[in-house]
């Protein structure tokens, strides 16, 4: 029989006392399914939570608990591994189990919370960081009063990773984050609109371009956020960040700060009322001609804007 490597080995969990040696095979099975880069199998997904589904129906209280303990050690270890894909198909797994009544609902609402703040404190990869980032989406929006109190944390550390953090994947989680916050969680949000839009900019402005693309998405969903409230505080908001952009757009500013700024101005744009404005105002950048320069990230967003 061929041996399991140290590699392979995150991907099983052995039966314990008591615990039926077909239940775990079947899991070990479904999880595997989705401890893949890229998209998963089609069905996946769905069968991990036929599985827990089937076995919260067909075993005892006790059975069942136990059964569960080794479901959260093995997405524990998956998570905590690595391995990406073993990271994806612990997020995936995740997202399954919010839509599905078990148990004590709190005591799932308090691993899953776990299991966010250890994704985001964590890790590093791009892809890991995304998913995550869908997945506390969907927690939020799916467990309303329940999850408050963990939304209201991850929003403020967030902030503090744009404020205080210099840390490349801090920033790109704390954009991500707070772009899910702003969607699915906006009455949390909407408590800290003042101190986003201050923060914001540092990750509009990172030498990096997918913490800025990430970044404006954010601020995009704040915007929506803000559209929400009573008009003077709409103005408000709005103009504070249409200046804090013309300082990104000074002749002696890094590349990267003009585009972020760029961006920003863009997503303004799309506000009719400040349009006139605006537009008239972008027309400074013209110094920057969208017809010779050769600095390739800023010209296609200049002509669109422009023009």
């Amino acid at each position: 029989m061929a041996m399991v490597t140290t590699a392979q080995s995150i991907w099983y969990i052995r039966p314990g006392p008591a615990t039926g040696a077909s239940h775990l095979d079947a899991l070990n099975r479904v999880l595997a399914d989705l401890c893949v880069r890229g998209n998963p199998k089609d069905g996946a997904a769905s069968a991990f939570k036929r599985h827990v589904q089937e076995q919260a129906r067909d075993l005892g209280g006790e059975a069942f608990s136990r059964f569960m303990d080794q479901m959260y050690d093995r997405i524990t270890n998956l998570l905590e591994s690595n391995d990406v894909a073993g990271n994806l198909g612990a997020l995936r797994a995740i997202d399954e189990l919010i839509d599905i009544g078990i148990g004590e609902n709190a005591v799932k609402v308090a691993k899953i919370a776990k299991y966010m703040r250890t994704a985001f404190e964590v890790k590093r990869e791009p892809e890991t960081l995304v998913v995550a980032s869908k997945v506390l989406g969907h927690f939020a929006r799916a467990g309303g009063a329940m999850t408050a109190d963990e939304v209201e944390r991850l929003v403020k550390i967030a902030l503090d990773w744009l404020r205080e953090d210099r840390v490349e994947y801090h920033l790109f989680a704390a954009v991500l984050i707070l772009k899910e916050m702003a969607e699915n969680a906006s009455t949390v949000f909407n408590v800290h609109v003042p101190e986003f839009v201050d923060a914001i900019w540092v990750a509009l402005r990172d030498p990096k371009l997918d913490v800025r693309e990430r970044a404006v998405e954010a601020l995009r969903a704040c915007l929506w956020v803000i559209e929400m409230r009573e008009t003077r505080w709409r103005v408000q908001w709005y103009y504070r960040m249409f200046e804090a952009s013309q300082e990104g757009l000074k002749n002696d500013s890094p590349i990267h700060c003009i585009h972020g700024s760029l961006l920003a101005v863009g997503e303004l744009l799309r506000l009719s009322f400040l349009e006139m404005t605006l537009t008239n105002d972008i027309k400074l950048t013209g110094k920057y001609d969208p017809s010779s320069d050769p600095r390739q990230i800023i010209r296609p967003f200049v002509s669109k804007t422009l023009y």
